[in-house]
């Protein structure tokens, strides 16, 4: 128990219609224990994103220093860059695949670290791209970033490159945030279809955020499955890969982790 609260975790992720799980590439990866969260999306069009993606989420949860400035975000990019391009060593390609192997791998990333303070947490963030943290007291959103609403979703987000020469410009665009955070307080991060739907839905006060919030906590996968399905046959998400992690900061004794 930290303090009076414990962390609740969930997660969900689903492909894209008609693509299988191995084909996904959003990446969720979380250490309840260590309070450490992140979401991954690779881009669709980019090299081996899939890996890259789960690289980025599970290198950084896994990292007891895991980067939340940009200054310590470049090095530690900087290593996994080098391990995914060793990687690639000795693979024989088509041409089309080794234009694109050259150009690298790129995806949109969102990480939140706590730190216990008082009876709350303290929490810091870093975020580059179009997948979001949400921070959310009962009915009142408290943090959006680094984007808080649908209208701000692009078709070219800044994302987190694997080649060495676009990393100082991506870095120069990495979002850094912090606040506090007290028991009964929701964390959620999100891919960009989901949060891009989450947005519209909460401004609505739309039944559907609040059901997927309440499925999510649950670890109701399947009707969340259904819910998702729903919402891109009536054209109000995108049908694209989606992945969330729901992190509640709860009262009492005890955390799991779904």
């Amino acid at each position: 128990m930290r303090n009076g609260w414990h962390v609740e975790t969930s997660q969900f992720v689903l492909p894209k219609g008609g693509s299988t799980a191995e084909e996904c590439e959003d990446a969720v990866a979380f250490d309840a224990g260590s309070l450490r969260f992140a979401v991954a999306d690779g881009a669709t069009e980019a090299f081996d994103s899939r890996r890259w993606a789960a690289r980025l989420a599970e290198e950084w949860v896994g990292d007891e220093r895991a980067p939340l400035t940009a200054a310590e975000f470049g090095p530690w990019l900087g290593e996994q860059g080098r391990w995914l391009r060793e990687s690639w060593e000795g693979r024989v390609l088509p041409w089309y695949a080794e234009e694109k192997r050259r150009a690298g791998s790129y995806a949109a990333f969102v990480g939140l670290r706590l730190e216990e303070a008082g009876r709350g947490a303290r929490w810091r963030a870093v975020a580059l791209g179009d997948s979001c943290l949400v921070q959310r007291r009962g009915a009142e959103r408290l943090a959006a970033l680094p984007i808080s609403g649908r209208e701000e979703f692009g078709s070219s987000p800044p994302l987190v490159p694997s080649s060495e020469a676009l990393r100082g410009a991506a870095l120069s665009r990495l979002v850094e945030a912090a606040g506090e955070a007290l028991p009964g307080d929701t964390f959620l991060l999100m891919t960009d279809a989901l949060s891009a739907w989450y947005f519209e839905a909460w401004e609505r006060r739309a039944a559907e955020a609040t059901r997927f919030d309440s499925l999510l906590a649950a670890s109701e996968n399947v009707s969340l499955s259904d819910l998702v399905r729903r919402e891109r046959a009536a054209s109000r998400m995108k049908d694209d890969d989606v992945a969330a992690v729901r992190i509640h900061l709860a009262a009492g004794d005890s955390g799991r982790q779904k």
